[in-house]
């Protein structure tokens, strides 16, 4: 066929409408990106294959060179991930951008030799069915093919024997994402990125009564996923920012294309989709990237916010974005949204802490600026594979850098690493008696679950207040709960409540950023940062700290060591162990003092017990406050627990006695919880 039979509708129907004119405003705005694009492209013209754009989902640091053939169901070090990410050919995007901004025609000659080789050496068989021809890299080539053919258009170069080639293998493509597509699958990813490749297959190639055929079926199944995936606060069901956006990504790929295409969508698609994006504000580090929760890498959001901002027209996400259209999206939605966002206002969110009450995940946030605190606060239920042992995890950003990290991914091979990193001790939560209370058969069966319970948010003027637990250790006859207070804008304490009898051993576990130093003393540990120094205080009796080495992954096939601390109880009956967090730039951050203060009954007037109330008082600088914590219901007739002169009537209470008289007596206080 011909390039005008090929292509039969207008250029704004497609990716890539005008890339010459991204070519231009891609070397004025994104020069760095260009130079990555044109290195890559370079190296994959003399068979040398290296991972590393910002969203490949399995990164690779060792060059893969191929002297002879290429063998596309090569698997080094046995990862067939590389298989996989190798056969989703991203890199021929790569290779039309790098044309597009150069003219050298042997950019269109490497395309056309790997498309020909791989169609000629890759039949779909028994064989590459679960390797090259993996039915998510079936999907995913949907995307890189359908855009990279829009790059070489114009090219002399592309002959009507290659464009009837490269149309029959889309459409085997296609078939194959018919036929083993369905029901089953509607609450994986999978489902998601198989689909939307079969729906840009079938906006890519001329239209016939089969192409709308299949962009029927993919989009009955994409409206089915999107409802049993996406929660109501936006996240996707999976617990991992990185597959989140791989969803989220493709789904922007399809609402672009069916606007282009002049195909209604269904006003729930758009919402769930613009939520999806407003997730990734809500969950956006201070430096715009994201947590490395479950097996997710440390990667920018901010190309992401701006694809949503540009499709929504939302002005809030474009001040999470970027000021101008990104590289990616100017070769994808071409001049026309380049412009169209410049022009887009930008607003301010009217929120600055999150709470994602359905996927259990809370943002405690100082402010949007970039040298801000957040803390991150996870207990959400196990999903998919992709999920960790990491309820009561916290996250903690001071002064704009990582403190207490989560591990990451790394790897997805049943190696003692990929365990290290999901189970609980790899995580900044606790474990009892060297038990978890999640466990893994392999890389991807959780075969121990334990329940989230008890999941409370709450905003004050002087704090903010958190808490979850879960039924990991049921049959043990314990049940863990973990409660954060957070004095803004820079005080953290750290409650966590095991109800039991007997004795046992507690540990929580704290993992710090490998760029750090820590230093560990008795009761107390320091981390310094690059500008940053933060303070520990352990405040409970008979706790012992331990120093070691783990390990942290920021991104797939990567890793390296960092510090651990763990902190160790052995007691018999109820135990509420705490931790005071504070810190910020290190020209001017001071260790908080901390003393636990005792606690009365106001009507019985006697003293309480650790297991029935326990109460801490908090100064830095010229700050201080009081905080309150039952541990039982211990309120008799009009009665209220007694601390510091401090009369409080809630489970939760926080009182601000920096300008307090001597002797006065402060009632209520700001209750968190009751």
């Amino acid at each position: 066929m011909t390039i005008e039979q090929y292509f039969d509708r207008p250029d704004a129907s497609y990716f890539v409408p005008d890339p010459e004119n991204s070519a231009c405003y891609c070397k004025k705005h994104w020069n760095d990106d260009a130079e990555h694009i044109f290195r890559i492209a370079n190296e994959v013209c003399e068979n040398t294959f290296l991972f590393d754009l910002n969203w490949d989902m399995e990164r690779t640091y060792e060059p893969m060179v191929f002297s002879g053939e290429i063998d596309w169901s090569y698997m080094p070090s046995g990862d067939p991930e590389f298989v996989w990410q190798f056969n989703r050919h991203r890199f021929f995007i790569c290779l039309g951008q790098a044309w597009q901004m150069t003219g050298d025609e042997a950019y269109v000659t490497c395309f056309l030799g790997l498309v020909n080789d791989w169609i000629d050496r890759v039949p779909l068989d028994e064989k590459t069915a679960m390797g090259p021809w993996r039915l998510l890299e079936t999907g995913l080539r949907g995307e890189t093919w359908t855009k990279a053919i829009r790059y070489f258009k114009n090219s002399s170069l592309i002959t009507e024997d290659f464009l009837d080639r490269f149309a029959e293998s889309l459409r085997l493509h296609a078939r194959r994402l018919v036929e083993k597509g369905g029901d089953e699958r509607l609450q994986s990813n999978w489902c998601i990125l198989e689909n939307s490749g079969l729906f840009e297959i079938a906006m890519g190639l001329p239209q016939c009564d089969e192409t709308k055929e299949w962009a029927s079926i993919a989009m009955e199944r994409i409206y089915k996923s999107v409802k049993v995936q996406v929660y109501k606060d936006g996240s996707q069901w999976e617990q991992s920012p990185m597959y989140h956006n791989e969803v989220y990504h493709c789904l922007c790929c399809v609402i672009f294309l069916a606007r282009a295409n002049g195909i209604p969508l269904k006003p729930d698609l758009e919402d769930a989709v613009h939520r999806m994006a407003l997730a990734n504000v809500m969950w956006k580090k201070p430096d715009s990237h994201q947590f490395t929760h479950g097996d997710s890498d440390d990667t920018d959001l901010r190309d992401k916010i701006t694809m949503g901002a540009w499709l929504f027209q939302d002005p809030v996400l474009k001040w999470g974005g970027y000021e101008l259209m990104d590289y990616e999206g100017a070769w994808d939605f071409g001049s026309n949204a380049c412009a169209d966002y410049a022009l887009l206002p930008v607003r301010e969110p009217d929120f600055i802490s999150a709470c994602l009450e359905n996927s259990g995940d809370y943002y405690l946030r100082e402010n949007w600026n970039r040298n801000s605190n957040l803390l991150h606060f996870t207990c959400g239920a196990m999903s998919t594979g992709h999920c960790h042992g990491d309820k009561m995890h916290v996250d903690l950003v001071v002064n704009g850098e990582d403190v207490l990290v989560d591990g990451g991914r790394s790897t997805y091979m049943n190696v003692p690493l990929r365990f290290a990193l999901k189970d609980n001790p790899g995580h900044n939560t606790t474990t009892i008696d060297g038990e978890s209370f999640t466990t893994f058969e392999d890389s991807w069966y959780t075969n121990k679950l334990s329940l989230p319970v008890n999941r409370t948010y709450r905003a004050g003027e002087i704090a903010e207040f958190v808490q979850g637990g879960h039924l990991g250790y049921r049959k043990k006859g314990i049940f863990v709960n973990r409660r954060i207070i957070w004095i803004k804008p820079d005080i953290y304490l750290i409650h966590d409540q095991f109800y039991a009898e007997g004795e046992h051993e507690y540990r929580q576990y704290f993992h710090f950023a490998p760029e750090g130093k820590v230093f560990t003393e008795v009761n107390s540990v320091t981390f310094q940062g690059k500008e940053t120094r933060v303070f520990l205080n352990f405040l409970t009796k008979d706790a012992l700290l331990e120093s070691s080495r783990g390990v942290t992954s920021r991104h797939y096939n990567q890793w390296e060591e960092n510090d651990v601390v763990t902190s160790v109880l052995k007691k018999k009956g109820f135990a509420g162990m705490i931790t005071v967090i504070n810190g910020g730039n290190s020209s001017a951050a001071e260790p908080a003092k901390v003393k636990v203060v005792e606690t009365y009954s106001h009507t019985l007037r006697k003293p309480l017990t650790e297991s029935e109330a326990q109460a801490v008082k908090i100064t830095v600088g010229n700050r201080s406050y009081v905080v309150i914590l039952c541990n039982d219901e211990v309120l008799h007739t009009s009665d209220a627990v007694i601390a510091e002169e401090c009369f409080a009537t809630g489970n939760v209470c926080v009182f601000n006695v920096s300008d307090r008289k001597e002797g006065e007596r402060l009632y209520a206080g700001e209750v968190l919880h009751v």
